[in-house]
């Protein structure tokens, strides 16, 4: 705070001081103005009375005197035109005073009857209205005071009044000093009051400039509202995002801007609970009706003792839109557009818990496309999507609007059929359903086969858990392929025991396949001519740890898998090497060892350079190796593969032996189309060879098929000597079965030749 002077009434500090004469400075030239104005007029009304005077000795002094102050009030009247500042005008003040005490003096030397009333009055006027700094104003009254006295007392004073009157000039000067240092305190204190006035309005009024441009500024939407909802303030974002300034002076409360005007009762309640709100999502209706999507959070504000909500406005409708796309993306098959695992799953959880307690159903289909790798290999992938894409719009033609088409991957489809009032619905509807997908289907001027097994389970009959109705479907599927496909099954309770039985027994050919448990054991093949033992039959043992041997049979799903099929044959044929090196080096004329191959491994186009790279690495001549097959390989996709491995195979030295021939989809064009060494009788029509006329008929003709092929015959399964003679008589070659040797651990095979001794002996004798 600027201090004052307790003496002046003026400020301390010169620079607070000299503005404050800057600040008055108009006011103070125009005080002059009029005071030198009125000196003017008033000393020439003195003028003219002075002429009263004329012929007198006073009359020669007071009018020179008059004409004089006239004058120099004139002359000071025009130099505090030119004046530009406050020292300039005091400086005018001053030359005005002194030379107005002086021209005052002169007339003041009559004694006339007012003398002694100007000698106070002069001061007083230097006092009370000249506007000149104190120091000033106390030198020019003091100064006139006493030249006035002096003026008044020169030449003659009078001696009776001097003194009273040098009392009184003191005491009304002192009194005026003290008049003026107060006036000019309170003048300051006014100044400075002002100022501080004015530096406050101004500070309001940045404050307010400034605080409207960040209103103004803000990127979002403000709105300002009374409790009742009227709308007061808006600023120029929320302007153009709810409409132009008519359109949102037409609106008369924000409720009308609600979509769903609870909402805008629930930031109310909310803001009366809890004095704001963040972060409500909400709609608001544009004033082109457009309805966008927005986060609306509002504070309380008190102005001038009325509550004020002041609302902000985030539009986040791109936002949504983006999550909805990405949301759809994620629920969704690319390829197809259909609806993607996650989603099915949703939706049929969604369908059980509405179904329930309920005597509607649902159901459940699982689909793959049959043959579907085989297009992707031989039309290429672009006519595989194509294939995928029609099966997708064949399967959603297929089904009611409220039913649920899923890709779940690849070449796996979901249906979810709702409403359904039981089983009974299902085989009209699968029936529709498969003549739909069964329709003749063309990419690229190539007409490809569109088929499809179908799996279905129903709720909740089958399950009543989503995952567990998944998998009943998954059970029917698979037995609908095993039924030969391009076929549709539904669940029953008797496929899962069949489907555990044989996870059980995949379960247990991997555990089997990692330990390393699985084994050749080696069957004889035996000339039935001369009983000289010609090779062997390696057929799959497992051993277990504590010496229990485990038939095939107990994993016998093992062999319908692709990569477990593929894994036991790696194992069968690396033991079977070992063995054979093994008795080799001991001088063992072992012929040579069948082992038995899978579609899987010929359809490996790798199988056939592993194989023979495993034969080089042991140092076995291919001769020592026989490959047994069934017809089996030589159906369904890869047939041209299989061909291919067996003519390297054959090609290499290796024999082929058709297994169980007859037993399956035989067609004695497999013999001619593929290079079969070998033909194999199977153990069922040696069984009853003797006492099955028909068994003996296809024993016959097969022998005599192999005879008039040039193919050597092998018959199973014999276990007496007359199944024997019978087989040796109709021109079979070789045998093997229970009669010779059951089959037997590597370790055991030298003691077979022994025993073959015997067995010719016993021929011999006979």
């Amino acid at each position: 705070m600027n201090q004052l002077s307790n003496f002046s009434g003026e400020f301390v500090d010169p620079e607070h001081e000299a503005e404050f004469q800057r600040c008055r400075f108009p006011e103070s030239v125009n005080q002059v103005r009029l005071l030198l104005i009125c000196s003017a007029i008033l000393n020439s009304l003195f003028l003219i009375s002075d002429w009263r005077f004329y012929g007198q000795p006073h009359f020669y002094v007071a009018v020179p005197a008059r004409c004089a102050v006239v004058f120099f009030s004139l002359v000071c009247l025009w130099l505090n035109s030119r004046v530009s500042d406050f020292p300039a005008a005091q400086r005018v003040m001053l030359f005005w005073q002194a030379t107005t005490a002086i021209g005052v003096g002169a007339l003041v030397s009559s004694h006339s009857e007012i003398a002694l009333f100007v000698v106070l009055m002069l001061p007083m006027i230097f006092f009370l209205v000249v506007p000149t700094r104190f120091r000033w104003t106390l030198i020019s009254s003091m100064g006139c005071s006493l030249l006035l006295l002096a003026a008044y007392a020169f030449p003659n004073p009078p001696e009776k009044t001097i003194t009273g009157l040098l009392m009184a000039v003191l005491m009304f000067n002192s009194a005026l000093a003290i008049a003026v240092s107060r006036a000019n305190r309170l003048r300051r204190l006014e100044w400075s009051a002002v100022q501080d006035q004015q530096s406050a309005r101004q500070e309001l009024a940045r404050n307010r400039d400034i605080l409207e441009t960040i209103f103004e500024a803000v990127p979002v939407p403000l709105v300002v509202t009374t409790g009742k909802g009227e709308i007061l303030r808006i600023n120029k974002v929320a302007t153009d995002f709810f409409g132009t300034p008519e359109d949102v002076k037409a609106v008369e409360t924000i409720e009308s801007l609600y979509v769903r005007p609870a909402d805008r009762i629930a930031i109310l309640e909310r803001i009366r609970e809890e004095g704001q709100i963040d972060g409500l999502e909400t709609q608001l209706r544009r004033a082109d009706g457009s309805i966008r999507d927005v986060i609306v959070s509002s504070r309380v504000a008190e102005v001038h003792g009325v509550s004020h909500i002041i609302s902000s406005t985030l539009d986040i409708t791109e936002r949504k839109l983006v999550e909805l796309h990405l949301a759809q993306l994620a629920m969704t098959d690319p390829l197809t557009g259909l609806a993607n695992r996650s989603h099915f799953m949703a939706a049929a959880d969604r369908a059980a818990k509405q179904a329930a307690g309920t005597t509607g159903r649902i159901a459940v289909l699982l689909l793959d496309v049959d043959d579907f790798k085989q297009v992707n290999d031989t039309a290429g992938h672009d006519a595989g999507d194509a294939l995928l894409r029609a099966v997708a719009s064949r399967l959603l033609a297929s089904v009611r609007p409220n039913d649920v088409v899923a890709r779940l991957g690849g070449d796996e489809f979901a249906v979810m059929l709702t409403g359904l009032h039981g089983e009974q619905d299902l085989p009209s509807i699968l029936a529709r359903m498969m003549a739909k997908l069964g329709e003749p289907f063309a990419h690229s001027g190539r007409s490809i086969v569109c088929r499809a097994s179908i799996g279905a389970s129903l709720f909740p009959d089958h399950a009543e858990q989503i995952q567990e109705l998944m998998k009943c479907a998954d059970i029917a599927l698979y037995e609908a392929k095993a039924r030969g496909r391009g076929r549709a099954c539904t669940f029953e309770p008797s496929m899962l025991a069949a489907w555990e039985e044989e996870a059980g027994m995949i379960s247990s050919a991997r555990e089997a396949i990692a330990s390393e448990e699985l084994v050749p054991f080696y069957q004889p093949k035996v000339n039935l001519a001369s009983g000289e033992i010609v090779g062997f039959e390696a057929l799959l043992r497992w051993v277990r740890p504590d010496g229990e041997i485990i038939m095939p049979a107990a994993i016998s799903a093992a062999f319908e898998s692709p990569d477990l099929a593929q894994a036991i044959s790696g194992l069968m044929i690396g033991g079977v090497l070992k063995d054979i090196r093994g008795w080799l080096d001991r001088g063992l004329d072992i012929g040579h060892v069948a082992i038995n191959v899978s579609s899987a491994d010929l359809r490996n186009e790798s199988f056939v350079e592993q194989l023979l790279s495993s034969l080089c690495a042991a140092g076995v001549a291919s001769s020592h190796i026989e490959l047994e097959v069934t017809e089996s390989v030589f159906l369904g996709r890869g047939a041209e593969s299989v061909e291919r491995s067996l003519r390297a195979l054959s090609a290499a030295g290796i024999s082929i032996a058709l297994d169980d021939f007859g037993t399956g989809y035989a067609s004695l064009s497999h013999l001619k189309q593929f290079p079969i060494d070998i033909i194999k009788i199977d153990q069922r029509f040696v069984r009853d060879l003797q006492d099955d006329p028909d068994d003996a008929a296809i024993v016959r003709a097969v022998l005599n098929l192999g005879y008039s092929l040039g193919i050597k015959t092998v018959a199973e399964g014999i276990e007496t000597t007359a199944q024997a003679d019978y087989l040796k008589m109709g021109g079979c070659h070789f045998g093997q079965g229970f009669l010779f040797s059951p089959a037997v651990p590597a370790a055991e095979v030298p003691g077979l030749f022994e025993r073959a001794r015997s067995w010719r002996q016993m021929k011999r004798v006979a």
